[in-house]
């Protein structure tokens, strides 16, 4: 299992910028999102490549295992 990081930065004017690493799909906005609504909004949010990499995992897997072709 990856070791997964948060790291916040936070700015003088009081804004904060949190940074994830180590987590695929959706385990990335479960982990934060208690951390989220306790900051205030979120502003904006960019995901990384591992966000969909994992997604499309998964889905892949999902139709394997749901079709009738074998791979």
């Amino acid at each position: 299992m990856p070791q997964r990081t948060l790291r916040f930065k936070i700015h003088q004017d009081g804004q904060v910028q949190e940074s994830v690493e180590g987590f695929e799909g959706d385990s990335c906005n479960n982990a934060t999102k208690n951390l989220e609504e306790a900051l205030g909004e979120v502003k904006s949010k960019r995901l990384s490549t591992d966000a969909f990499t994992s997604n499309q995992n998964k889905t892949f897997n999902k139709l394997k295992n749901e079709s009738n072709v074998s791979f």
